[in-house]
């Protein structure tokens, strides 16, 4: 018999970047931008970005699925996502992300609320893991 669990976390993490909002918005929504800061290893990655579109990021035997369920154009995004290895869900989270006018910058706020389900992911793996990617989103808007 397998342990069963439930681990919950929720985690904030902002960042500040030089380019304008419509730029780093528009790096969440271009499918071939959002591949290279967010899944450039990945086997496969498909974005179809709209309110009820997914996107879908494999590598290996991993598959990270989310749902968009609002999205404002410039201001916010709101997703769900599932983190599975073979068949097997291991997490699922509710992501809200921010867009702020900073200046001739963004201020960036995201916060996740995670189920960490039997044991399989740590919260601080995920929340290292996003802000390895915001880190990356920087880079790629950088140039703009």
């Amino acid at each position: 018999m397998t342990d069963r669990s439930v681990m919950t976390s929720t985690f904030t993490l902002e960042r500040t970047y030089s380019a304008p909002p419509s730029i780093v918005f528009g790096a969440w929504a271009d499918p071939e931008t959002k591949r290279s800061w967010f899944a450039p290893t990945a086997d496969a990655h498909d974005l179809d970005f709209r309110v009820g579109g997914q996107e879908v990021n494999t590598a290996g035997d991993m598959r990270f699925t989310s749902t968009y369920h609002d999205i404002v154009d410039g201001e916010r995004i709101v997703y769900t996502s599932t983190l599975a290895n073979r068949d097997e869900t291991v997490t699922v989270s509710l992501t809200s992300v921010q867009f702020v006018a900073d200046g001739d910058g963004t201020r960036l706020e995201l916060t996740e609320q995670n189920s960490f389900l039997d044991g399989h992911e740590q919260p601080s793996w995920r929340e290292q893991g996003t802000a390895t990617w915001l880190d990356a989103l920087g880079a790629a808007v950088s140039g703009s």
